[in-house]
């Protein structure tokens, strides 16, 4: 056998073995932390919105966030997400049909500061859109193998025994905050799991179609959830506003 037809074979080996493998993608964003600081400082926020509002939504996840196709692009400590994944377009203009909506704006990263790993940072980019509210959300999504957490950026190796039992399970979690103030008007959850054989994970795009299946299956039933959320703090606010005596001209 020629030296060059061993060279060959030894780049497709190398090749082979470096596609044995799924990598997890990276964890949810830690939302809690960027909200205030102080016990004391969120309990001093008020809501301020006017209403009609207007709502921009972004997702955000850890940062250096990467999936199977895709990526988040880096803002401090935290990775903006857009939405090729798992979101279509009928979904914004389900959120603008919700009572007390007056348009639906996306947050891109373009309107994000560089250093933008703070609630605040998120909320300045949404006041360039003259948003009075920011709807943030994230991914948490779990691999199992024989009850066996692989974690964010595991590696699952493929064609595993058919006797191990392999699930997907992911929650989406969706946070609304006054653009002013930084009040949290709510939040909401939805979440779906998938449970299959792990001999059915024979490569990464199999695995991964099983995972935004279960990504877009928690994410409608987190829309679900917001839109109540979302409605129920716009009619406290609405009563608010309604209530209020008038200012003196």
């Amino acid at each position: 056998m020629s030296k060059y037809v061993l060279v060959v074979i030894a780049g497709i080996l190398v090749l082979l073995s470096g596609c044995q493998s799924y990598q997890t993608p990276g964890g949810p964003a830690p939302i809690g932390a960027m909200t205030a600081a102080s016990v004391a400082d969120r309990l001093r926020s008020v809501p301020e919105a006017p209403l009609p509002a207007i709502i921009a939504y972004t997702r955000v996840q850890d940062a250096g966030y990467r999936s199977w196709n895709d990526g988040g692009t880096n803002r401090g400590r935290l990775s903006i997400v857009g939405p090729r994944e798992i979101e279509r377009p009928e979904d914004a203009q389900a959120m603008a049909s919700w009572a007390e909506v007056k348009h639906i704006a996306r947050l891109t990263p373009i309107l994000v500061p560089p250093q933008g790993d703070s609630l605040m940072a998120l909320r300045e980019g949404a006041a360039t859109l003259h948003a009075d509210v920011l709807a943030i959300y994230t991914v948490d999504t779990v691999f199992d193998v024989d009850d066996h957490d692989i974690g964010p950026i595991g590696l699952i190796t493929l064609g595993l025994a058919p006797t191990k039992n392999a699930r997907v399970r992911s929650s989406v979690s969706m946070a609304f905050f006054d653009v002013r103030t930084g009040h949290c008007y709510g939040t909401a959850e939805g979440s779906a799991s998938d449970g299959q054989l792990a001999s059915a994970w024979t490569s990464g795009d199999a695995i991964d179609q099983c995972r935004l299946r279960v990504e877009r299956q928690a994410f409608e039933a987190m829309l679900g959830e917001a839109r109540k959320t979302w409605e129920g703090a716009a009619a406290t606010r609405r009563a608010a506003i309604d209530g209020a005596p008038a200012t003196p001209r």
